[in-house]
């Protein structure tokens, strides 16, 4: 009996001693899970932060380009409905603060440093780069609330009972560990969804400017057509006369004017359809907007249509402004289009100009002299609410599927380049959309006269020129002015066969053309300057995207845009010449 009380008693004492040292593991286990919860509730909270900056960066980025304070502040103050956050800013890429809030006891900083997370001991600050294309606009700066001590404990004494609670119900615990590793991995799973809806955001707004020069390249396809089949139909004709009746020189020099006209208009469009794709970068020169309307009458009537009279008073006299040409054809286009979606049932659509002048204190606007751009029309009109929240980044009151909310915004940003800024005002009697555009003082570069040929730029006796263009007809009419110009010419349809001729002849001049299959021109440049590093080289290119262009070849590249005359193709390769002697 003894023994057996003693047996018990020792089996007793060692289930008390493996039960304290299950229970003194299961502690330990306590003490690492928490630790590890803290992490990663650290981790999470970092990661909530990141993410509402990423928001509010993607949201501010049109915004900045045009900076509009206005809809940075709207977007700012919508992350007042988040508690966990104390302050957040936009900042310019100095790092200085352009809008700022903050709730009571914290406060925004006035300047940023470098982009990162910092998780402090209990709060979490985020500066985020904005960006677009590639170039940095400005930042974002977020941060969050002090974890309240509350909530800290509170925290950590749940996972103490637990852990205490382990020492009597081991398999209780183990069934809430598994639960808190399952609750994990929900949250793993929901910042993965999370991380999908960004991307997909991000798309989203991608295709909203995509559909946005659709939806304007729609409204024009009829009026391009048409124009460009009377431009082909006059320059077919004239070279067929030319060619039946080339002995009469007089009538000859007639059709060949018509012809170049007609090419000439053909690459206006070709401009003004790149400038709709967004694909030319700005290109800020004076010019007068009296004079790009009336150009753009008869594309504004096609636009139009039949029920909507379109009436010009033109002002401004000689009045140039600095601006980029074809974005402010666009802004045109795009009130334009807006008008006459404001007069289903037709009306008259009038564009004025005419020289404003701004004194000190008379507006927002520095004192300056400001032609003013108005277009106004017949139609509805739009409420106050309305016309406040115009000119911000997608936002539109057409239906789906027919507006993208990036016409106006883009009008907004062309005048805000131009130093100046657009106004709308609107009543039931129609609306007036106004650009005031900062009048500029340098001179309007003179337009080229095609009346007569011009004099050509003579080069110096026994320069050899390379021409490499894939396209043979291009490639022989290219060879054909050069050797009426002067200069000896070598030509190759491939980068291939150019380079071979490289190998053993040295020209004195390289016209490439850009887009070739095989072997691009930036290629070919590359492996030619391995051969002769210092001859010239001339681009001649039609390729759309003018900035890849311009990255593949190089910013010092010189670039003769397609089509053109034999004049610029004789200043541009004796100025590459002069250069290079």
């Amino acid at each position: 009996m003894t023994d057996r009380r003693s047996g018990a008693g020792a089996f007793g004492r060692r289930l008390l001693r493996a039960a304290w040292a299950g229970a003194l593991a299961i502690l330990a286990v306590g003490i690492l899970l928490g630790a590890r919860a803290e992490q990663e509730f650290r981790r999470q909270t970092a990661r909530q932060a990141e993410v509402q900056a990423d928001i509010l960066a993607a949201s501010v980025g049109a915004a900045l380009a045009f900076d509009d304070r206005r809809a940075m502040a709207e977007y700012v103050d919508a992350l007042r409905i988040n508690r966990r956050v104390a302050s957040a800013g936009v900042y310019d890429p100095q790092g200085h603060a352009m809008v700022t809030f903050a709730r009571p006891g914290s406060s925004a900083p006035s300047r940023v440093g470098p982009t990162g997370t910092f998780v402090q001991d209990r709060h979490v600050e985020v500066v985020h780069p904005v960006t677009q294309r590639g170039q940095r606009l400005g930042s974002v700066y977020l941060e969050t609330l002090p974890e309240p001590l509350n909530e800290f404990a509170g925290r950590h004494s749940a996972l103490a009972l637990l852990t205490l609670m382990a020492f009597l119900l081991v398999r209780v615990v183990t069934a809430a560990a598994a639960q808190l590793q399952a609750r994990a991995q929900q949250l793993a799973s929901a910042n993965a969804r999370l991380r999908e809806e960004m991307v997909a955001r991000g798309k989203a707004e991608e295709a909203l400017r995509q559909s946005q020069k659709m939806e304007a390249l729609g409204q024009l396809t009829g009026g391009i057509a048409h124009d460009f089949n009377n431009l082909l139909q006059i320059v077919h004709g004239a070279f067929e006369l030319i060619r039946r009746r080339s002995g009469d020189s007089a009538k000859v020099a007639t059709w060949a004017q018509g012809g170049l006209e007609a090419a000439e208009r053909g690459a206006s469009l070709t401009r003004q359809l790149l400038a709709f794709s967004r694909s030319q970068k700005l290109e800020l020169r004076p010019f007068v907007v009296g004079e790009l309307v009336s150009d753009m009458r008869e594309l504004l009537i096609r636009t139009l249509g039949p029920d909507i009279a379109l009436a010009l008073d033109l002002q401004d006299g000689v009045a140039p402004v600095l601006s980029d040409r074809t974005q402010l054809e666009l802004a045109v286009l795009n009130l334009a289009i807006n008008a006459r979606d404001a007069m289903p049932d037709g009306g008259q659509l009038r564009l004025a100009t005419r020289v404003t002048p701004i004194a000190p204190g008379q507006s927002d606007l520095e004192p300056h002299d400001y032609i003013e751009l108005s277009v106004t029309d017949t139609g509805d009109g739009m409420s106050q609410d309305v016309i406040e929240r115009a000119f911000d980044p997608f936002f539109t009151t057409k239906g789906v599927g027919k507006g993208t909310g990036l016409g106006l915004s883009q009008v907004y940003g062309v005048a805000r380049q131009a130093g100046g800024t657009a106004r709308i005002v609107s009543g039931p009697g129609g609306t007036t959309v106004s650009l005031f555009l900062r009048q500029s003082r340098r001179p309007v570069e003179a337009a080229t006269d095609h009346s007569a040929p011009q004099p050509l730029l003579a080069p110096e006796g026994g320069r050899m020129v390379l021409v490499v263009d894939d396209e043979d007809q291009v490639r022989a009419l290219a060879s054909e002015t050069l050797g009426m110009l002067g200069y000896e010419v070598l030509d190759a349809d491939s980068g291939t066969a150019a380079l071979a001729i490289l190998e053993t002849t040295r020209p004195d001049i390289m016209l490439f053309d850009y887009a070739m299959p095989g072997m691009s021109g930036a290629e070919l440049a590359r492996q030619a300057r391995e051969l002769w590093p210092d001859v010239p080289i001339v681009f001649a290119s039609g390729h759309a995207d003018t900035e890849a262009v311009e990255q593949a070849v190089g910013g010092e590249a010189l670039i003769l845009r397609k089509p053109f005359d034999i004049e610029s193709l004789a200043r541009a390769l004796a100025g590459v010449a002069k250069k290079a002697a």
